[in-house]
């Protein structure tokens, strides 16, 4: 069956709109409050089901797991329409429909897809990664949680950190020591493990910023049956490039959720322009050039197979950016009350924003990838020295 024209497409969001009463953006406003009240997980998942019932979540996702199945720039013109109104805090869902549910798509059994990818692309579920330990960070293929083979169930035993949303989340993706410790990427094995299992426990790790999204995961003896592994044993490791591209990709597209219109917010925190110094327009000026190089690259990751590594180092440098430029712009506010409207949510921005850093894999780490495998440019393979040879 055809789909349905795009303008009528983008007549649905707009009646959807309408009925939800979601307001508009309002272009002369520093902050957004989210739509719906409190902005809770409860009431995020609410209109995240309500928008999936009416076919509008997913434009591009696979028909037979709720999509609508159509081409990427279709779907990326009809999500801006839809981010043009104040939508309930999306942050919860990133991990779930962007990075754990593409890897299922892509790994997953028919029974993993038909009891997962729907249900996190309607908010029934939340997932988190279980990817990152205290001692492998950058160096992943270096993890230490072990699964134990026990008939038909695996037996895991470690630590996890950093892991967005563990304390709200039914499942996780999990990496796994499936083999010998040597063996690095060959003897890693993935999961979706239920969250609720016996002997697992999550603590949430307090951020500057006073939120406590990221979570230590401990797994004591937990069991886990062979039917929730995801892949093949000890091929690991592919199931978390997949993960880990989609990651990237998510954290550099045109609908993130760390920052929505900069240029608007920055343009709104200035104020009269009549009063604006060179240095300010200047600045604005450059938010305005980064939000259409943002579009653009996050186009060309999502169409044209640009690294999503790229999309990632673009993100990150412009975050930091509109961090400074609101500083400039706001002065002694961001960080103390002056009554400023707006300032207390940059300075949230400005403490959390750095570790965007370090999520899906380092700054150095996305460069090598970059340099490697776009560039083509060769391993550095000789030692380095710590200054000149002794004469």
């Amino acid at each position: 069956m055809p789909e349905a024209p795009f303008d009528t497409l983008v007549a649905e969001i707009h009646a959807f709109a309408a009925a939800e009463g979601l307001a508009r953006h309002d272009p002369d406003a520093m902050v957004d409050e989210p739509g719906g009240g409190d902005g809770g997980l409860a009431t995020s998942a609410a209109f995240q089901r309500r928008l999936f019932d009416a076919g509008l979540a997913w434009f591009d996702g696979p028909v037979a797991h709720g999509g609508r199945g159509l081409d990427p720039d279709t779907a990326n013109a009809l999500r801006d329409v839809l981010c043009g109104y104040v939508l309930p805090d999306q942050a919860y869902f990133t991990v779930s429909r962007q990075i754990v549910a593409p890897t299922i798509l892509a790994h997953g059994t028919p029974e993993q897809r038909d009891r997962w990818i729907r249900a996190l692309w309607r908010a029934d579920v939340l997932a988190c990664q279980l990817f990152s330990e205290p001692e492998a960070g950058s160096d992943l293929a270096a993890l230490r949680c072990t699964a134990v083979r026990d008939g038909d169930e695996w037996v895991v035993n470690g630590q996890k950190v950093w892991s967005s949303w563990a304390h709200l989340s039914d499942v996780g993706e999990l990496l796994a020591r499936t083999g010998r410790p040597a063996d690095r990427h060959r003897s890693i094995t993935a999961f979706l493990v239920e969250m609720d299992r016996p002997g697992i426990t999550v603590r949430p790790i307090r951020q500057i910023n006073g939120d406590s999204h990221f979570n230590e995961v401990f797994f004591d003896d937990v069991r886990i049956p062979d039917s929730a592994r995801l892949g093949a044993v000890d091929d690991g490791w592919a199931v978390a490039m997949s993960t880990l591209t989609s990651e990237r990709a998510a954290m550099g597209s045109r609908d993130k959720t760390y920052l929505s219109q900069p240029f608007r917010r920055l343009r709104a925190l200035a104020g009269d322009r009549d009063r604006l110094g060179e240095a300010e327009r200047e600045l604005l000026a450059e938010a305005w050039i980064r939000e259409q190089l943002a579009g653009v690259t996050a186009d060309r990751v999502a169409t044209a197979g640009l690294s999503p590594s790229v999309g990632k180092l673009a993100l990150v440098d412009d975050l930091g950016f509109y961090g400074r430029a609101a500083a400039r712009l706001l002065g002694p506010d961001l960080v103390a009350d002056g009554g400023t409207p707006g300032a207390a949510t940059w300075s949230d921005f400005l403490l959390s924003s750095p570790a965007q850093r370090i999520a899906g894999g380092t700054d150095q780490i996305q460069r090598g990838i970059v340099a490697e495998r776009v560039l083509g440019l060769p391993r550095d393979r000789h030692p380095r020295t710590k200054g000149p040879a002794a004469p």
